[in-house]
C-alpha cells in the first residue's frame, strides 16, 4: 500500500512513513502556515482511481479534513468533510478563500490520529471524527 504525501508546499516524491509524517505534522506552528496552509495525503488505488484525505490547518489545533474518494471516468467524485457538529451546516473561510465546513476543525491529537487511521486503511474513512456529505452544508456559491 503506498499513500503520498504533500505537506503544504512540500511535496515528497517518494512515500513517507507514517510516524515521520505525523512527526512532521505535529511540529507544525502558526508561522508554517503563511505561506500556504494545506496539503493531501493520497492513495493510489488500481485503475487510476485514488483516495486523498486533504486538509486545511487555519491554526496547528484547529485543522479541517476532507476525504476525497476520486474514481476516472465518473462525472464527479464522492467527498466528505470532517465534522465536530453533524447539525451545524455553517461554512467558514480557513484562509485564501479556501471555505470548508465551521464544523470541520479538529485538534492536533484528533488530527494525528485521523491521519494514522487513513494510513492504516485508506479506504475506510477514519473513525475518529463523524463524515458528512459536501453536499449537506451550505456552499456560499
Amino acid at each position: 500500500m503506498t499513500i503520498y504525501t504533500t505537506l503544504l508546499d512540500q511535496t515528497f516524491a517518494e512515500t513517507i512513513p507514517l510516524e515521520n509524517v505525523t512527526a512532521v505534522f505535529s511540529r507544525l506552528r502558526q508561522k508554517d502556515l503563511q505561506e500556504t496552509n494545506s496539503g493531501y495525503f493520497e492513495y493510489l488505488m488500481d485503475e487510476g482511481a485514488a483516495i486523498i484525505l486533504f486538509f486545511i490547518m487555519r491554526t496547528p489545533d484547529e485543522i479541517s479534513f476532507r476525504y476525497d474518494y476520486n474514481v476516472p471516468d465518473a462525472r464527479q467524485g464522492t467527498c466528505w468533510y470532517s465534522v465536530t457538529d453533524t447539525h451545524d451546516r455553517s461554512i467558514t473561510d480557513a484562509g485564501d478563500e479556501q471555505y470548508v465546513p465551521q464544523a470541520s476543525f479538529v485538534d492536533m491529537p484528533a488530527a494525528l490520529e485521523i491521519i494514522t487511521q487513513f494510513f492504516q486503511r485508506p479506504e475506510e474513512k477514519p473513525a475518529r471524527v463523524n463524515w458528512m456529505p459536501a453536499d449537506f452544508f451550505e456552499w456560499p456559491y
